[in-house]
């Protein structure tokens, strides 16, 4: 089977999967695993989907920019954060808000009567608080990732110097309690130590699957951060030794 055939095969069984297991999809394709990974990764690349722990998803920003998605379903993990995320939020606050889908849907929900400045560098959150009409949205403007849907380089960390934001919401690809909270791209892990530097208080949103995953570049320790919001209570056995943060 050739490699472009492979590749289509992955995005369509995306379309009815919601996770792939990099395992499956080497077992469907009679592909070694070494071969399937390397065909994710291009296929991340080029911003199609998404590599997670273990797996692969869709990317959903492909669905928020074509119309295609459904929204946050009722009761889901990623709900429960977002609800619990949002008591943070008060009238008038100074809010930095960077890329990934968690912070997109969060900043759907942020209650319309609220007055807020929202902060972000990602094109399709500050589409998302287009009918807030409460909401002053500031893009930061740089150089454009595709792959990402956020914008990063000297341009954004020189606008980020002039604010002072009241909380940070940062989006991350992994959370471990001794390699801290991470990502898979070294120049946005920088973009976000820098966001951190300019906010009274740094949040981070992270759904149960992304708890013990270490991805490349580490952003900074989980003691850094304010508090750690997640879809399972705080005594959960999943959050066993995160002692250095609040667990919400």
């Amino acid at each position: 089977m050739l490699k472009e055939e492979r590749q289509q095969l992955i995005l369509d069984h995306l379309k009815t999967a919601k996770k792939i297991n990099l395992g499956q999809l080497s077992t469907m394709l009679t592909v070694s695993y070494d071969s399937v990974r390397r065909d994710v990764i291009e296929l991340e690349d080029k911003g199609l989907l998404k590599k997670v722990h273990g797996g692969v998803v869709s990317n959903s920003y492909l669905n928020i920019l074509s119309g295609q998605r459904t929204g946050v379903k009722k009761g889901s993990d990623l709900e429960i954060v977002i609800k619990k995320a949002l008591t943070f939020i008060k009238n008038n606050q100074i809010l930095i808000l960077d890329g990934g889908t968690t912070n997109f849907f969060l900043a759907e929900q942020i209650p319309k009567n609220l007055t807020l400045t929202v902060i972000t560098n990602s094109p399709p959150l500050a589409m998302a608080l287009n009918d807030h009409e409460n909401v002053e949205v500031i893009l930061l403007g740089g150089r454009y990732y595709k792959r990402y849907q956020i914008s990063m380089g000297p341009e954004v960390s020189n606008q980020l110097k002039r604010f002072n934001a009241d909380i940070y919401f940062m989006g991350v690809n992994g959370v471990d309690k001794t390699k801290g909270l991470s990502i898979r791209n070294y120049e946005e892990s920088i973009l976000k130590q820098q966001m951190m530097a300019v906010a009274k208080q740094t949040l981070c949103c992270v759904v149960e699957e992304k708890i013990g995953v270490i991805e490349a570049y580490q952003i900074c320790p989980i003691e850094k951060i304010d508090a750690l919001i997640t879809n399972v209570e705080p005594e959960n056995y999943s959050l066993i030794g995160y002692d250095g943060v609040v667990r919400v």
